[in-house]
Order: C-alpha cells, then sequence, then structure tokens
C-alpha cells in the first residue's frame, strides 16, 4: 500500500477551501488546509507536502510570501507550488510565478482544471 499524495492547501476564504478540499479528496488526494501563509510554512515544515495550492491574497502572511519563503527552505524547495487567485491580470501571475510559483490556477476554481492542474504537477 502506497501513502495518499499529502496536498497542503493554504485559503483564507472558508467557502473556497471546503469546494477545494471537496474536489481533492475525492479525486483521492488526502488534504491539510490552512488559513494563512505563515500557517502554510508551519504545516509544511511540520510534515512535507507533496504539493501546495497557494491563495496569493491572506492575512497575516500572503501567499507570495509564503512561496518565497518556502522556495527558500532547503527541504521544501523542490515542491510544487500552484497560485490560486481571482486576480487573473497577467501582472498578477506574473508575479506569483517571480515568487517561485509553478503555474496560476484562476478562481472561482473550475474543479475540472484544478485536478488536472495537480495531477500535472505531481509526475
Amino acid at each position: 500500500m502506497t501513502d495518499p499524495v499529502r496536498l497542503l492547501l493554504v485559503e483564507d476564504n472558508e467557502a473556497n477551501a471546503y469546494l477545494a478540499r471537496y474536489v481533492l479528496e475525492a479525486e483521492g488526494f488526502e488534504v491539510e488546509w490552512v488559513a494563512d501563509g505563515q500557517q502554510a510554512l508551519d504545516a509544511a515544515a511540520a510534515r512535507r507536502p507533496d504539493l501546495v495550492l497557494m491563495d496569493l491574497r491572506m492575512p497575516v502572511l500572503d501567499g507570495f510570501e509564503a512561496t518565497r519563503r518556502l522556495k527558500a527552505d532547503a527541504a521544501l524547495c523542490d515542491v510544487p507550488v500552484l497560485a490560486m487567485s481571482a486576480q487573473a491580470l497577467p501582472a498578477e501571475k506574473a508575479r506569483a510565478l517571480a515568487a517561485g510559483c509553478a503555474a496560476h490556477i484562476d478562481k472561482p476554481v473550475d474543479v475540472a482544471t484544478l485536478a488536472a492542474q495537480v495531477r500535472a504537477w505531481l509526475k
């Protein structure tokens, strides 16, 4: 028996988090949900995820800075981080990529796209 794929979902909006968890858990992923970037850093240090889904606009520590810090950590720098944001403008996407995100998923999230993106980046 293999270990389940662990995803860290970083999302401050409870409704968005519920939808993403529902979709991803139905796909067979183990999902840990935290509500801000600092909680994401703490959770990732405690239990290394296979992939991080990172909201960009959050209180405490935003997704841009949380991603930069994850990528600066030698133990976590190879974990793919997928940005999720309603700010789908090219400048926002470029800023996410510059922070270290591998890709950007637009909100509201299309469930098929979310699952496909996660699977693609886990390969």
